[in-house]
């Protein structure tokens, strides 16, 4: 099972750290399998802008997908700086929108890894009055909002 190969591999990862942690699965959407890692030290496995989770979760969905014809995602969490992480782009991303309704020109985020993006264009897909695009390449690229051309927004 691809879930429970994740969380074997991840506590190995984390046992050899020598931090005080634990790994347990997280909620179950559709589509991924979520690890969480928790503890006094679960912060520590954030890194700088959550990069320390992010090459983890590389790391993980490399070694579970390995020779899979169907692949599995996998989201890597720890001390709930994800979630923190989804409500504040949320916030942003109508901030943004807003911004953008406001003035009738469009406005760009920093440069943003791929979930990040995913999730301003997920919660602005919501909203009638602007559209999202991104541009730029890796590590460089961002997301675009602009008012919707939508005769109907």
């Amino acid at each position: 099972m691809p879930g429970q190969q994740a969380l074997e591999h991840l506590r190995a990862i984390v046992a050899g750290t020598g931090l005080e942690a634990d790994v347990v699965a997280g909620s179950q959407p559709l589509d991924e399998i979520s690890v969480d890692i928790t503890g006094p030290d679960a912060s520590y496995f954030v890194g700088p802008h959550g990069q320390c989770l992010d090459s983890l979760q590389y790391l993980l969905n490399l070694i579970v997908n390995k020779g899979r014809e169907q692949r599995v995602r996998i989201a890597v969490d720890a001390d709930k700086h994800r979630a923190r992480r989804i409500q504040t782009l949320t916030k942003f991303a109508h901030q943004l929108a807003d911004q953008v309704i406001s003035n009738g020109q469009e406005a760009v985020t920093d440069p943003m890894n791929p979930m990040e993006r995913r999730i301003i264009h997920t919660v602005l897909a919501e909203r009638k009055d602007v559209q999202t695009y991104s541009e730029g390449d890796e590590p460089g690229r961002y997301v675009v909002v602009s008012p919707s051309t939508d005769d109907n927004g």
